[in-house]
This record gives structure tokens, C-alpha cells and sequence, in this order.
């Protein structure tokens, strides 16, 4: 049996109104060239991840233009919160035969577990003991290899202004990920940077952003020239994996670098 191939973005930020800019961007315009680049460069998708920040400032046409551009390819497409979103407009916009917030997924002999990392009015990650509770609760009750899925995340990044926004209870998510060697992998979003460690038997990986990109090592607020990327899983039947990540080629010129925040 072939490899499932997983395409993952994340951080689209995606304005309440069409044609917005942020930080002299069109984050929607970006999401749908990476969202295109990935298809054109790599084919066809068993699964299309939306690790969070899904909407900037979101509203319920952000959320269904969102779902207008995923619907276009026709594949299972599972999306969860990030510390920008709102999650009750999520459900009520993302909803198709196509495209949901479901928590968990089986592909084949794999299983895709969703884990919401958001905590009410912060930026931190915080991972409640609802959602410790289901994630042992699956992996007690499905035994095959699993790539869990999060918008913020467990470690530290290396970039210390950043790491002060990661998974307040990051321990606890590791310490129970590592009780069950069917976890293989985590993957976030939140960093807009790539990132690829290791903890004990567990991959984890962090994916650059569809729009800006956040400058690694930096202590504070600092914005990177990189362009746009996205990450590719292939996940094997012996529950082995591959991922490697992938920008769009081009110059992120009108991003406007000389500010503090956003």
C-alpha cells in the first residue's frame, strides 16, 4: 500500500474582509498560492492539516472563504484552533463531507489526533485536562501509529519571545504522549518557522507559516524575509514517517518588516 501523504499548513491568518493586507501582505491571496504550489509540486493529498490561526480577527465569512478554497480539491481537510481563532465559528463555517474540525481521524492503519492548545483571552498554549483526557482515552483505545496535531507548541523553539507563548502545560501533553510508543509524531504551527527535534521515541516538528514568517533565535518580535511554506508527511505502513517542508518561490517584498508586532 502506497504511503498516506499529508500536506500540513498552518498560521493563514486570513482577514475579516477579502483583499485586506496585514504587514503589506494578502494573507488569503499567500494561502491560496501555497495551498496551489503544494498541489502543482507534490499531486494529490489523502489529507490536508490546518494546524491553527486559521483567521485573523476572524469572522464567519473568513472562516467560509477559508472553506471555499479548500473545497476546490476535494480532500479530507481537518482544521483546529489556534490562539486567533474562534472555534464555534470554525464548526459552524468548516463543515463538509470535505472539511470539519473533527478530533480524530483513521487513515488506513494510521490515526490523526487533533489536541486544541487554546487558552480563553492568551496567546499561550494551555492543553486542558478534557483534552489529556481524550487523547488517552484514543490512544487506549486505538492502538495503530499516530501523528498528533496542535496549534502551539511543547518545547522549547530557540526563539525565547516566542517560547514564552508555547504549551504552559507542555510537560504534562510530552509526558503522556510518551506513555504510548503508537505516538510517533506532534506537529504544530504558532513558531511561523520550521522546527524538527526529537523527544524520546516522538518526532516533533513545527511548520512555517502560509503567510509571514517569524525570525529564529530572535528575543523578541522580528520578522524573517523567508517566503511562504507548508509541510509534507508521508506516513508509511509499518508506521514509519517522512516529512520534509517547502517554500513558494518567491520575494516577500512587500512585507513590511520595521514594526513591533501585529
Amino acid at each position: 500500500m502506497p504511503a498516506l501523504k499529508i500536506l500540513q499548513l498552518t498560521d493563514l491568518h486570513i482577514l475579516p474582509q477579502a483583499g485586506d493586507k496585514m504587514l503589506g501582505i494578502d494573507t488569503e491571496e499567500y494561502f491560496q498560492k501555497t495551498l496551489a504550489h503544494a498541489h502543482a509540486k507534490h499531486g494529490q493529498f489523502d489529507l490536508i492539516l490546518l494546524t491553527g490561526d486559521l483567521g485573523q480577527d476572524p469572522t464567519a465569512d473568513s472562516y467560509r472563504r477559508i472553506f471555499r478554497h479548500l473545497q476546490t480539491y476535494q480532500t479530507p481537510c481537518l482544521c483546529l484552533p489556534g490562539n486567533h481563532d474562534d472555534l464555534e465559528l470554525m464548526e459552524a463555517e468548516l463543515h463538509s463531507d470535505f472539511v470539519s474540525c473533527r478530533k480524530h481521524l483513521l487513515l488506513q492503519n494510521w490515526q490523526i489526533i487533533a489536541i486544541n492548545s487554546q487558552k480563553c483571552g492568551s496567546p499561550v498554549g494551555l492543553v486542558s485536562q478534557e483534552e489529556l483526557a481524550f487523547l488517552a482515552q484514543t490512544l487506549r483505545t486505538h492502538k495503530m501509529p499516530a501523528l498528533v496535531a496542535i496549534h502551539h507548541h511543547c518545547v522549547l523553539s530557540q526563539s525565547s519571545w516566542m517560547d514564552t507563548m508555547r504549551i504552559e502545560n507542555g510537560e504534562e501533553l510530552l509526558a503522556l504522549a510518551e506513555s504510548f510508543p503508537q505516538v510517533k509524531a506532534i506537529t504544530c504551527g504558532h513558531l511561523h518557522q520550521e522546527l524538527q527535534t526529537t523527544h524520546k521515541h516522538i518526532a516533533l516538528f513545527a511548520t512555517p507559516a502560509s503567510c509571514f514568517q517569524f525570525k529564529p533565535l530572535a528575543t523578541e518580535f522580528a520578522l524573517d524575509m523567508l517566503p511562504p511554506g507548508y509541510r509534507i508527511f508521508e506516513l508509511f505502513d509499518e508506521g514509519e514517517l517522512q516529512s520534509s517542508c517547502y517554500r513558494l518561490p518567491i520575494s516577500m517584498h512587500d512585507l513590511q518588516t520595521n514594526v513591533h508586532g501585529y
